[in-house]
């Protein structure tokens, strides 16, 4: 997979003075990837990678492509590279113990870069998500930030920068990658637009299309699972195979954990795309309460091929805001996601 055509593209002044960098000797060792695209930020974390790992690059500073590092990092397959992101519930990445730290912790992922490394190129830390670190995570890894292993890269990717420690911030060179628009894409958007604008507009007073605009929304967020896995297995899956068939076991075990531990990412990155669809429908609902014109509003997609909107008297837009908002603040917590859509769906219909 070739990044560098379409991102000096889309982004000609960050790639190309990292590419000047690179062919003068003075990349930087620690990098954050700014942008509010999930799809952008992994991609160019992948050139990025390559261009610092790359160990025989063009004389301008653009990576070989076709070298086995280069090649390695774009199938995620590279031995010497270490990624990292938010598991679990909570969704956070955890410091882990001092000695013999957990799997999936920031120590756990520190101690993965001072290893030895074994393939001939330069070795590469991403963190995925980085704004899920708490303040102890991102404490533990100033220093390695500030002075990482010899020859080694480190990548954070954040939508997020204001979330993190100034200090976290200041140790990395930030990469901003503006995308115009915020994308919702996910499997049922359009099933879960039609059930928010029968909810809205038609089920009040009507518990029984209510109940079924609810199941609408409980048959997608059921899904969402199966979509986090169809995301991350693309990613891994052809590595998996290829580690087996060389007989790397431990190799295949490593990429099967890291595997197991993006779906449960990805996962909660799809629950935050379908909770945003409601909440920005709802918050368009109040916009058109309070007489802001159709055209006028930020996602207008969201409306797009729906009966007519009838005019919305301005109490029933804050309260339609406001269930919304009360729907996202349940979900932080370890609450039932069907009985939460449920009680959403009937407080809107009553």
């Amino acid at each position: 997979m070739n990044f560098l055509s379409e991102m000096r593209q889309r982004y000609p002044e960050v790639v190309n003075s990292l590419l000047t960098a690179r062919a003068n000797g003075r990349l930087a060792h620690s990098f954050m990837i700014i942008s509010e695209s999930e799809e952008t930020r992994r991609s160019f974390a992948v050139l990025l990678a390559q261009i610092a790992a790359c160990p025989a690059p063009l004389a301008s500073g653009e990576p070989d492509l076709n070298c086995p590092v280069c090649r390695a990092l774009a199938k995620g397959s590279y031995m010497d590279l270490h990624t990292l992101g938010p598991v679990g519930k909570m969704y956070q990445i955890r410091v882990g113990e001092l000695v013999n730290p957990e799997p999936n912790t920031i120590r756990a992922f520190m101690n993965g870069l001072y290893l030895t490394g074994s393939t001939g190129g330069g070795k590469v830390g991403i963190i995925y998500e980085a704004d899920r670190m708490n303040r102890e995570s991102q404490n533990a890894l100033l220093k390695t930030l500030e002075e990482p292993p010899r020859e080694t890269t480190l990548i954070l990717c954040t939508a997020n920068p204001g979330s993190l420690l100034a200090t976290t911030r200041s140790r990395c060179q930030q990469l901003r990658l503006p995308d115009r628009e915020r994308i919702f894409d996910f499997s049922g958007k359009k099933e879960v637009v039609g059930a928010m604008h029968e909810l809205v507009f038609n089920g009040v007073n009507d518990p029984a299309r209510a109940e079924s605009a609810a199941t609408v929304l409980i048959k997608v967020a059921e899904n969402l699972e199966n979509d986090a896995k169809e995301e991350v297995g693309s990613r891994f899956d052809d590595a998996i195979i290829a580690a087996e068939n060389a007989g790397d076991n431990a190799l295949r075990k490593r990429l099967e954990a890291r595997k197991n531990d993006e779906i449960s990412g990805a996962f909660m990155r799809c629950r935050a795309k379908f909770l945003g669809v409601i909440e920005a429908y709802c918050s368009q609902v109040f916009m058109l309460s309070c007489g802001i014109a159709p055209g006028q509003l930020p996602h207008p997609d969201l409306m797009e091929g729906l009966s007519p909107l009838p005019m919305t008297p301005a109490k029933r837009g804050e309260f339609v805001l406001k269930q919304s908002e009360e729907l996202c603040r349940t979900l932080n917590y370890n609450v039932n996601l069907e009985l939460a859509l449920r009680t959403f769906a009937l407080q809107l219909a009553l």
